[in-house]
């Protein structure tokens, strides 16, 4: 609680805290009893098998078990590793289960004799069978009539069931479907198969997020069991859909580091995991101080850049270079508020470094000020508006921020007595 709030207005936990200051918005009153997440979300990381389905990227089985004990140490739920009929991916599922991870090694299993057999043989932690449930493409790419797919999925379940193992089923392309055929679908697939979850995939990332809310709650309600959701960004909306799927009742998100995966990518595991703790005190059970590294380590070992503003992982998220934003930066260093509030959260938070105040085009007098300080240096206001305006044009003739050692110099060539 603030000790001295600004025209009476208060700011408390849960929004409000040593460590972050969010939106309350979401914990009004009237937002309250409208949602109903679950009290921990399951993560399953899906950066192995989608992650590496996208056009460009390979892993070698190095690479993945390097990758997987990272997400261990995150806290994700579960791993998926790849796909059982693939000889090398069976070698990264062998390793793993042997080594004694927190995290579930879940692999994909198409609805597929021969893989369902290869994956009983691996003897994994549990299993996601996944198949469309489009009617288009049951009848034109599976040859399958949807009650011929329940029955099948019904006996494979049955397989794993009889081992003891965890048994997810994944009906992808499920939000492209007119209503009540996913009605009853499910209604039908509740009755005649034994899974622990079931998993519904917004494959191109289409559903409103209102609409996402709804079916993720009517689901839950036709079923009786725990629901997952799998989605993809096609439209930059997997992020919000996922929150609202979580809001509705979903307990599991599959989520991909840095959100690459098929077109667009999956629904990234940093920027969900930070979104449900960080903002609305879901848990995820992950350590978000760990989300920089893995992000870091993913980019350099898929070969995927991160754009600079991408949420987590970005390299120009704690940069600063307007005037206006020191100013108001250090304004608030020097409240109960914090040289923070000017920033979504703390870099801490996720593992980052300290923000950065950069030399450039939105240069302004503060950030002159911050400069000299930095360096122990004095000077007057006509000093300080020099060495503002040169460095607001190098950075026009660069295109960019400028180096330290071109800061450094213009900086010296002012403040010398040669310069004055």
């Amino acid at each position: 609680m603030i000790k001295n709030p600004a025209f009476g207005v208060d700011l408390d936990a849960p929004y409000f805290t040593k460590d972050k200051w969010v939106s309350p918005f979401y914990f009004a009153p009237d937002v309250q009893a409208e949602v109903t997440p679950p009290k921990k979300v399951l993560i399953h990381d899906v950066t192995l098998r989608d992650g590496e389905q996208a056009p460009r990227i390979a892993f070698t089985p190095e690479e993945k078990i390097l990758i997987a004990l990272e997400l261990d140490k995150l806290g994700v739920h579960s791993i998926e590793p790849g796909l059982p009929a693939t000889p090398e991916d069976q070698e990264v599922i062998k390793k793993l289960m042997g080594m004694g991870l927190r995290s579930k090694i879940v692999p994909l299993c198409r609805v597929k004799e021969g893989d369902v057999k290869t994956c009983v043989d691996l003897m994994p932690d549990g299993v996601l069978l996944e198949i469309a449930i489009s009617p288009y493409f049951l009848r034109d790419v599976y040859k399958k009539t949807p009650e011929g797919l329940v029955d099948e999925v019904a006996e494979y379940a049955k397989e794993f069931r009889r081992l003891g193992r965890y048994v997810e089923f994944m009906g992808w392309d499920a939000f492209r479907v007119p209503a009540d055929y996913f009605e009853k679908f499910f209604r039908l697939f509740a009755e005649k198969v034994d899974v622990d979850r079931i998993t519904v995939a917004d494959t191109f990332g289409m559903a409103h997020p209102l609409a996402m809310f709804k079916h993720i709650r009517k689901l839950k309600e036709w079923t009786g069991k725990p629901i997952g959701l799998h989605i993809h960004n096609d439209f930059g909306l997997a992020v919000g859909n996922s929150v609202m799927a979580i809001s509705a009742g979903a307990d599991m998100v599959h989520t991909s580091v840095n959100g690459i995966g098929e077109r667009t990518g999956n629904v990234a595991t940093e920027e969900v995991c930070l979104a449900l703790q960080h903002l609305f005190d879901i848990d995820c059970g992950v350590d978000l101080s760990k989300l920089a590294n893995i992000s870091e380590i993913v980019s350099e070992i898929s070969k995927v850049e991160r754009a600079r503003n991408k949420p987590v992982g970005g390299s120009g998220i704690f940069e600063v270079e307007s005037g206006i934003i020191v100013h108001v930066i250090e304004s608030l260093a020097k409240s109960e508020l914090g040289r923070y509030g000017m920033h979504p959260y703390k870099p801490s938070i996720t593992g980052r470094e300290d923000l950065v105040i950069v030399a450039g085009r939105g240069t302004g007098h503060h950030s002159t000020k911050r400069f000299l300080e930095e360096r122990g240096i004095e000077a007057d206001d006509a000093t300080i508006e020099r060495i503002t305006e040169r460095i607001k044009q190098a950075a026009l003739s660069l295109k960019n921020a400028l180096p330290k050692s071109f800061l450094d110099e213009i900086i010296a060539e002012e403040t010398s007595p040669a310069g004055k």
